[in-house]
């Protein structure tokens, strides 16, 4: 069975080529903004490009951050 990976999707960052190279690798991918299916998944991942003050932008009206402060509180995985 294949990892559940969440590429959260809050307006920043190549989310397309994040997810064609996590499905390469045979994970199960799901692109969403959606806060349940990021903290449920195994893993997540915040992809991030270009000016790191429109990226936190981006997250703090995604609810990003507290997403990601639980998940890595329940020592649950994260790359960003």
């Amino acid at each position: 069975m294949s990892a559940s990976v969440v590429v959260f999707d809050y307006g920043s960052g190549n989310v397309r080529s994040a997810v064609r190279a996590l499905e390469r690798v045979g994970a199960s991918v799901t692109l969403t903004a959606r806060a349940d299916e990021a903290l449920a998944a195994d893993g997540l991942v915040v992809p991030g490009v270009g000016n790191f003050h429109a990226c936190m932008a981006g997250l703090r009206a995604a609810d990003g951050a507290r997403i990601i402060e639980v998940r890595l509180a329940g020592n649950r995985p994260v790359l960003g």
